[in-house]
């Protein structure tokens, strides 16, 4: 099966980097919590996750992402976490607390303001606990800040407008506000440019 230079890309330079933020939401979960990981990309988290919670699923819109997480998980022999091809957008397929835990990590910044709240509303509604990683809003001035802006300059169009919204919005804490989460904890990560919330 080939695999797409979009998910390629993504499984040799951004999981790697993205890997590190992830003991941070490993430390949320238990052994006992059922896992949706939304807009999950190519898996890295969601797999991360299966090692350590009873059932994950991970759901993305990006067709040759979910594929690839799906060949990752038949190698690693994982049987309790499953891939699929979903709208964030709609999770009406979700009952109310389906999931312990609802996550997603570096996804928010990219969405549309008002859908970006409408996701985490969602997050909220299926899930008893939420934790979300993403851009710290105070990033502190130097190479990390400028790679940041860099990356988001770089992918263009209505993926950096929106990040300049989130940012000029005030980052996750407006969005969490906005959609009713209520922040009990957060830890800053990279040197400040990232952020994990637990609400």
């Amino acid at each position: 099966m080939s695999v797409s230079l979009k998910t390629l890309f993504y499984q040799l330079f951004i999981d790697p980097i993205l890997s590190r933020l992830h003991g941070s939401v490993l430390d949320g979960v238990t052994r006992m919590d059922r896992v949706l990981d939304i807009a999950c990309g190519t898996g890295a988290l969601a797999l991360a996750l299966a090692e350590k919670a009873v059932h994950v699923t991970g759901i993305d819109l990006d067709e040759p992402g979910i594929a690839a997480a799906n060949r990752s998980a038949r190698k690693r022999g994982h049987d309790n976490v499953l891939f699929e091809v979903r709208d964030a957008s709609d999770l009406s397929c979700y009952g109310d607390n389906s999931f312990d835990v609802a996550v997603t990590s570096m996804a928010i910044h990219q969405f549309d303001a008002d859908l970006a709240v409408k996701i985490l509303s969602e997050m909220k509604r299926i899930a008893y606990r939420v934790i979300i990683v993403d851009y710290n809003h105070h990033m502190p001035k130097g190479w990390g800040r400028r790679v940041a802006w860099g990356i988001e300059r770089m992918a263009g169009g209505d993926h950096y407008r929106n990040f300049r919204i989130y940012m000029d919005k005030g980052g996750m804490h407006h969005f969490a506000r906005e959609a009713g989460i209520r922040v009990k904890s957060e830890v800053m990560r990279g040197g400040g440019v990232f952020v994990v919330v637990k609400g």
